[in-house]
This record gives structure tokens, C-alpha cells and sequence, in this order.
């Protein structure tokens, strides 16, 4: 269960998170298509994951520690969602492991680290509950079995899509000014 239901306190404009109704809803498929269209900006995207596991080939240590973990990829190849985010030309990603309790002690520390100004991705449905977003995506599809509740996610979300049905026009995004817009 989520601690916070009114809402995130802080807000990060030129965060872009990309939130899904559960495993197979297109996130990383709709992470990269954005990846893609603004990979002139050099966009640093940035994956969310509850489960810890031993981090596979390409991924290297960036944080260490006993409530999360956060790597940086070094791989555009071998088909892991970090992989394809590189290869659609990020212009670095980061895989971060953080418990829901976690997540924004996770996110702020890598964050700060990052160059200021430069388009965040992010996909995890866990950040927005922490923090708000210039433009926060739902991806949904017929295939997900077990659908998450994403309760106040869905009512703040700027659009909801289905990637994997190519349906996902993002026509209306831009980057400007530091900040994400969705029209």
C-alpha cells in the first residue's frame, strides 16, 4: 500500500514518467518511441523496478546500498528494457531497485547527480505517487493479465495509451525550456 494518496509534494518538470497497468502494457515500448523523437536532446531515461535480482550484462554499479541499488547501462544490445532505451538513443540510462517505500530516496540521489536541465524518462508507476511529473503517461493493454491499481495515477495522468496496439500519438509532446509539455 501506497503512504501517499493526496498527491506528490514535489514537483520535476522535465521528468517524463511513463506509468503501466501492469507487465506487458507497452512502457518500454512508448519509453522508446519518446526516446527516439527526442533523442536529439540527449534524454536520459531511467527504469523502476521492486524486484532485486542480480543486475545482468551491461548493467554496472552506480549506487550500492542495503535499501536500493541503481545501475547504469553500458549495453544497447541483448533485448533487456534498459538495452532498448540506449539503442533508441539515450543518451544514458539508469536501472534503479528500490522497494515502493524507496523509490524517491532512490530517484533524488540519482537526480542530483544527473546534468541539470536535460529530459528525464522514467518508467515506474511507483515514482508519480512521490512526485509529479511535467507530463505523466498510463500504458495499458489487452494482454496484461493482472492489471495494477493505480489508483490517483490515473486521474493526473496527461494521456492514456496502448503501445503495443500502436496507439500512442505523441504529436502533442514537447520539450522546451527544461520542461515537458503534452497537449
Amino acid at each position: 500500500m501506497y503512504k501517499n494518496t493526496e498527491g506528490p509534494e514535489r514537483r520535476i518538470n522535465r521528468l517524463l514518467i511513463i506509468a503501466g497497468t501492469g507487465r506487458g502494457s507497452g512502457k518500454t515500448t512508448l519509453a522508446c518511441l519518446i526516446i527516439r523523437r527526442f533523442s536529439h536532446l540527449g534524454p536520459l531515461a531511467i527504469k523502476i523496478s521492486p524486484h532485486f535480482h542480480a543486475p545482468g550484462e551491461g548493467l554496472a554499479d552506480w549506487h550500492r546500498g542495503e535499501k536500493f541499488n541503481i545501475y547504469r547501462e553500458s549495453s544497447g544490445t541483448g533485448g533487456k528494457d534498459t538495452s532498448r532505451m540506449l539503442e533508441s538513443g539515450a543518451s544514458g540510462v539508469y536501472y534503479i531497485q528500490a522497494y515502493d517505500s524507496q523509490v524517491r530516496e532512490a530517484f533524488e540521489l540519482l537526480e542530483g547527480k544527473l546534468e541539470p536541465g536535460r529530459p528525464l524518462i522514467c518508467e515506474s508507476p511507483s515514482l508519480g505517487r512521490y512526485i509529479s511529473p511535467g507530463v505523466l503517461f498510463i500504458t495499458d493493454s489487452e494482454t496484461v493479465e493482472s492489471k495494477k491499481d493505480l489508483g490517483g495515477l490515473l486521474r493526473r495522468a496527461d494521456s492514456t495509451f496502448n503501445p503495443l496496439a500502436c496507439k500512442a500519438d505523441i504529436g502533442g509532446l514537447d520539450f522546451s525550456g527544461g520542461r515537458w509539455f503534452f497537449s
